[in-house]
């Protein structure tokens, strides 16, 4: 079985190898996923954070009295909720375009730990993505789907906030090294060893 696995690993690690060269440029770097992630963390903060908001006026919870006044204060919340939404999704595509290419470093999985790792990133990517997609959709009250958009639209909410904080703990090393170096510090050709990915 080992023979079969090295004989696969052999012929995949080229390609692979490979694929990272034909789609590396100098734009795909550790600083510039830190820079995009900041602005999607925080805009999928306020996000968030807007949603709650709305949704507890919608579902109140007995005992909390929320804030109503300005009159105008829930559509300032909706319209922020809706317009960073929105912005969310180049940067999201732009934050995806950037890392690319590590789907194809190898060995695939290197640990265990490393597959949880992806495993996350895998499911902080889907969340995201259905997250945005669901959202669009309901600003044109077009719901393709059998289930009811403010319930899942919720639960799912909190599966995304909580795998930003997973994801954030886990290259939070990464993160404060690259936060800290100045722009023209960044090398474009640098790559990443092992232990920071």
């Amino acid at each position: 079985m080992s023979r079969l696995v090295d004989r696969i690993g052999g012929r995949l690690e080229p390609r692979f190898a490979a694929a990272r060269r034909a789609l590396g440029t100098p734009e795909r770097n550790p600083r510039t996923a830190v820079v995009i992630g900041r602005l999607l963390g925080a805009g999928m903060l306020v996000c968030f954070a807007t949603g709650v908001y709305s949704h507890l006026l919608q579902h109140p919870i007995p005992g909390l009295a929320l804030p109503t006044r300005p009159v105008s204060l829930y559509a300032w919340t909706q319209g922020a909720h809706v317009t960073i939404g929105e912005m969310l999704i180049p940067l999201l595509l732009a934050k995806l375009w950037v890392v690319y290419p590590r789907l194809f470093e190898w060995p695939p999985v290197r640990s265990f730990s490393h597959a949880i790792e992806r495993a996350s990133i895998a499911a902080l990517v889907g969340t995201a993505l259905l997250q945005l997609l669901m959202g669009t959709l309901n600003t044109f009250q077009w719901y393709p789907w059998p289930f009811s958009f403010p319930r899942t639209h919720w639960a799912l909410s909190w599966v995304l906030i909580g795998l930003i904080a997973v994801h954030v703990g886990i290259k939070l090393p990464l993160i404060m090294r690259e936060w800290r170096r100045s722009p023209a510090a960044t090398a474009p050709d640098r790559e990443e060893s092992p232990h920071e990915r």
